[in-house]
């Protein structure tokens, strides 16, 4: 009897996608399909605009070495947290609740969840723009809010099966991705000798390297989401490295090459304007589901920690609200709001950090003997001290600076202070 109860128990776990429960390791998954489905969350639109802005005032190889740079940042912070993911097999909302506290893990996940589900939002409007930019005549079909909407609830079929969903998807579209970006990026550049070319604006290799990083410093403080499928923390830290290093890097130069050779940073319209119709239309379609549907399922991880009902049915909500707020156009007014909730996410990386690999690693449990104090009061104020520098500190990358602010602060008030916070939650 205990055995069919247990049994139950798994099996209610898996149905839910283990959104707040530890993934058994027989459950975990091999090196490539976790390092598949990271490149695939890396491989995105937005990474070939951050390319294109890099192009603005920095030379080719320029761009190559602050994409190499901001992404072995991304994989060192987003390696940390992916690598604790796969120690405790918990997503990173999990993770907050015994560096933050059971209630302050609460404030935690609702912050992280209103940012990448709003960005969902975002992207499913950006999304219909660049099908009706790609064909205008089109009818209906293609307008831009009807593609907005179709686009956006496609998007939400493999974030509702859960990571099988996604890991089915990506298995698919990064080879597809790659072959077909390669192909794109040959015919663009036709004659042109990009390494001769001249940007027209001068910039800092340290603010091309603070684009590379600002581009997925959100989506690295989630990588536990994916991380915690992972069989072990080595196999997470491979994985980060060749997502990051490689794949997000990839997509920046391509995007940064296309805008030197085409003055057109938009890789699909570049291959849509020298006759590549179909595959243009395949590459915008699978690089955006492919990042969307990790925003839609990072926000179901996060808002399963709150609300007290199923993952799938937190998915098709959310995702339902965020598909028909995008497609209404609303989406584009909360830009400026959601660049505000970037800046408060990287420091929430520094806390998780300190605290789960120097401070209180002792303490990180899962599972029966679970226990988490209710608030972990001194992780507030050093992420409230992350937010400030990383707003207002002028030099160095934002995003880095509010990370090492609040790791610093974090420490210190632990080190001075924190005799014990681990104290037993009422729940």
């Amino acid at each position: 009897m205990e055995t069919d109860t247990r049994r139950s128990v798994s099996d209610s776990a898996e149905r839910n996608d283990f959104a707040t429960t530890a993934i058994p390791i027989h459950m975990r998954r091999s090196l490539i399909d976790v390092t598949i489905v990271v490149c695939a969350f890396c491989i995105c639109m937005s990474g070939l605009f951050t390319g294109a802005a890099m192009s603005a005032g920095l030379r080719f190889w320029e761009c190559v070495v602050a994409a190499v740079i901001g992404n072995s940042i991304l994989a060192l912070y987003g390696g940390l947290i992916g690598a604790a993911g796969a120690k405790y097999g918990v997503s990173t909302s999990m993770l907050m609740r015994h560096a933050f506290g059971l209630h302050g893990a609460k404030i935690v996940a609702a912050v992280l969840a209103l940012t990448i589900l709003g960005w969902y939002s975002v992207q499913t409007w950006f999304f219909g723009q660049s099908i009706h930019a790609l064909w205008p005549g089109g009818g209906v079909l293609t307008s831009v809010w009807f593609a907005a909407l179709w686009g956006g609830l496609l998007m939400i079929i493999t974030p509702y099966l859960g990571y099988r969903g996604l890991s089915v998807l990506s298995k698919v579209a990064v080879p597809l991705l790659i072959v077909l970006s390669f192909w794109g990026l040959l015919g663009a550049f036709g004659s042109e000798d990009i390494l001769h070319y001249t940007p027209s604006e001068d910039f800092s290799l340290g603010k091309g390297v603070t684009l590379a990083v600002g581009s997925f410093a959100v989506g690295a403080v989630l990588q536990a989401d994916i991380m915690r499928y992972a069989r072990s923390v080595r196999a997470a830290w491979i994985a980060s490295a060749l997502g990051y290093i490689l794949a997000n890097t990839y997509i920046i130069i391509a995007g940064a090459a296309t805008a030197m050779a085409t003055g057109e940073g938009n890789l699909p319209a570049a291959m849509l304007a020298i006759g590549l119709g179909a595959p243009a239309i395949i590459v915008l379609i699978v690089a955006q589901w492919t990042t969307n549907d990790n925003n839609l399922y990072s926000g179901s991880l996060s808002l399963a920690t709150i609300l007290r009902a199923e993952k799938r049915k937190i998915v098709l909500v959310t995702g339902i609200l965020a598909t028909l707020v995008g497609a209404a156009g609303l989406a584009q007014h909360f830009v400026p709001w959601l660049v505000g909730l970037g800046i408060a996410l990287p420091p929430i990386a520094g806390v998780l950090v300190i605290d789960c690999w120097v401070c209180r690693s002792h303490v990180y449990r899962y599972g029966d003997n679970a226990q988490w104090a209710d608030w972990n009061w001194f992780a507030f104020p050093a992420w409230i001290i992350g937010m400030i520098v990383g707003a207002t500190a002028t030099f160095g990358i934002p995003s880095v600076n509010s990370i090492v602010a609040s790791m610093m602060v974090y420490w210190l008030l632990m080190k001075g202070f924190a005799s014990d916070v681990h104290i037993p939650s009422s729940e």
